[in-house]
């Protein structure tokens, strides 16, 4: 995984919450999810944890051959 350079994916990806043990994976890391999840603000993660991780999407060919 890289680091990415906004909280929104790209084309044909996804980005991991930078939050250790989240697990939260989606095309945007809102300012929601931080405060419901983590209670904390966006920034607040930022600063704390890093920008999210890119995750790129693999189609199941790609995985069984």
């Amino acid at each position: 995984m890289s680091v990415n350079k906004s909280w929104n994916a790209l084309s044909n990806e996804f980005v991991k919450c930078p939050v250790d043990n989240c697990g939260h994976i989606g095309t945007i890391i809102t300012k929601t999810h931080c405060k419901l999840v983590h209670n904390m603000t966006r920034e607040a993660v930022r600063k704390r944890y890093g920008m999210p991780k890119r995750v790129t999407k693999v189609k199941e060919s790609e995985i069984n051959g």
